[in-house]
């Protein structure tokens, strides 16, 4: 469990609470995820550390009136008032409705966290492939189970999710930036090494043009990706 930095599972299953509490005193994130959960098992679950909720709206109960479910934990007045809760969720255009992501960002700012939930077929041509012992489908930039209509993931880059949520919400780029970087940095309470450019923090970061397009990636300070429009221009 060295390298384990984030956990999702199911709230309502036999033994959560205790499994949580183990994980979290550990120093293991622990989400709240692919769940049937009302919102009381996930309260319970956020009074014994779970601090994350995967991808909010996908693979959980549908908001309801009468009990939200997990979506609920956004304004829930039932855990502690210094617990704070954040949620990953996927501005790719698919998974995820404009006005969902519009409803996530109003509800809780500050806990939003964008995600990709890419997988590996990211950036393959449309057709069928072959993935691990997994056959898949690219039809019109979704990525589907081969013969089905059911979504396995997402083939859209951060980018792009950036640029689709900033659409949606009509927030800030500070804002939109710090929801892929600064906001997931402090989940995994890593903000003093990853998610700033503050001194003594890792060299780890991405030059964008004023589109957000990416135009080169470094890592410790080594430039390990670089556009063509950069290298046309160098010349």
């Amino acid at each position: 469990m060295d390298n384990v930095q984030i956990i999702t599972l199911a709230p309502e299953k036999a033994g959560a609470s205790e499994v949580i509490q183990e994980l979290s005193n550990n120093g293991i994130t622990v989400s709240v995820g692919h769940s049937m959960a009302n919102l009381s098992d996930g309260e319970i679950a956020v009074r014994h550390g779970a601090r994350l909720i995967t991808h909010l709206f996908n693979a959980m109960l549908p908001f309801h009136h009468r009990d939200p479910g997990l979506v609920g934990l956004l304004t829930t007045d039932n855990i502690p008032h210094d617990a704070l809760v954040y949620f990953g969720i996927i501005s790719d255009g698919v998974h995820t409705h404009p006005a969902a992501l519009r409803i996530a960002y109003k509800t809780h700012p500050n806990g939003l966290i964008l995600v990709t939930d890419a997988i590996s077929a990211m950036g393959l041509a449309e057709g069928r492939h072959r993935i691990g012992q997994m056959e898949m489908e690219i039809r019109a930039g979704r990525a589907y189970v081969a013969g089905t209509n059911t979504l396995c993931g997402s083939i859209a880059p951060m980018d792009e999710c950036i640029r689709f949520f900033m659409k949606a919400s009509n927030c800030s780029i500070e804002y939109a930036l710090e929801a892929a970087s600064l906001h997931p940095a402090r989940c995994l309470g890593i903000e003093k090494r990853k998610g700033t450019l503050d001194y003594g923090a890792d060299a780890d970061f991405v030059l964008l043009d004023d589109h957000l397009n990416v135009q080169s990636t470094w890592i410790a300070g080594e430039c390990v990706y670089q556009g063509k429009d950069i290298v046309s221009n160098a010349l």
